[in-house]
């Protein structure tokens, strides 16, 4: 975690299941909008991409009715279920920047995204969904503006997909899938156990990078210090509370919803790339504790 003062975090689906796609070797760059693929048993990395497409084409353009719902599809922002309609707005004009990362296993995907609105101003996104049959089962969404996590704002520094996230990585030098599910859960359980006796060390590379909605909080020097991701478990700093998909930290009173996107290399994470809202700790992330690779499947 970053070495500034921190609000608590919190777990959500996409957490797991979009960060450990990398499994799959999918991070994608893409702002082409194509129709969403015909149904079909199983959504292939083609198939979970354009259905991707198609999400954004109808977000742009305001029209829910453009994707293929499942007929009890779960759609939830931040934290709280809404129809597919209710989670799109009228001013978002353009797609600023975006990355996908796809997981075939699963047949969902993650993204991160920057839209542009209408009146210049601009929207941090996540987004997983779910594919099943053709059909788009589950919809998760954070949606943060200006001022929606504080101090944390820095859309316009994401112009391009972060090299960590591009990196060719040879077949026999590539993280197994559950491999790369341990890494990302290392980094968890560091943040539920760090200041215990029961303290696990995060997989973290010395020099890992950690950006929240755009703002680069570690791996860069702060008041004459180079702040690492990890000095914020070694140091205590960030005291984990058990209890499902919450976990806070004693920095602050404010908490946040968070999705993660871990870039994963020889076992340790390399960067994370953060989209956070505040959100109160008492509000429900709007999915079950754990829900996520190895828990809502069998895999």
């Amino acid at each position: 975690m970053p070495a500034i003062l921190l609000p608590s975090v919190r777990r959500t689906a996409l957490l797991v299941a979009a960060t450990l796609a990398l499994g799959s070797f999918a991070a994608r760059s893409a702002h082409a909008q194509t129709a969403a693929p015909a149904p079909s048993t199983d959504c292939d990395r083609a198939c979970l991409a354009a259905i991707v497409d198609a999400y954004y084409a109808a977000l742009i353009a305001n029209d829910a009715r453009k994707l293929p719902q499942a007929t009890k599809a779960r759609i939830t922002e931040n934290g709280s279920e809404k129809k597919l309609a209710d989670t799109f707005w009228d001013k978002a004009d353009s797609i600023a920047f975006r990355f996908d990362i796809v997981n075939t296993k699963r047949g969902d995907a993650g993204t991160e995204a920057v839209i542009k609105n209408a009146d210049g101003t601009k929207t941090m996104h996540m987004l997983r969904l779910k594919v099943q049959n053709g059909a788009i089962t589950e919809i998760e969404t954070i949606k943060a503006n200006q001022g929606d996590a504080d101090r944390l704002w820095g859309p316009d520094t994401l112009t391009a997909v972060s090299p960590a996230f591009q990196l060719s990585i040879r077949e026999p030098e590539r993280d197994s899938y559950y491999d790369l599910i341990a890494a990302a859960d290392s980094y968890w359980r560091a943040f539920q156990t760090n200041g215990t006796p029961n303290y696990h060390r995060a997989r973290l590379l010395p020099d890992s990078r950690r950006f929240e909605n755009g703002v680069q909080t570690t791996g860069v020097v702060r008041d004459g210090q180079f702040q690492t991701t990890q000095s914020g478990f070694d140091n205590g700093r960030f005291l984990g509370r058990k209890g499902g998909a919450k976990s806070q930290s004693v920095a602050t009173a404010n908490d946040r919803l968070v999705a993660e996107f871990f870039a994963i290399k020889a076992g340790y994470i390399q960067e994370i790339q953060a989209v956070l809202f505040n959100l109160p700790d008492d509000k429900p992330t709007g999915w079950p504790a754990g829900y996520g690779p190895g828990r809502a499947s069998a895999e």
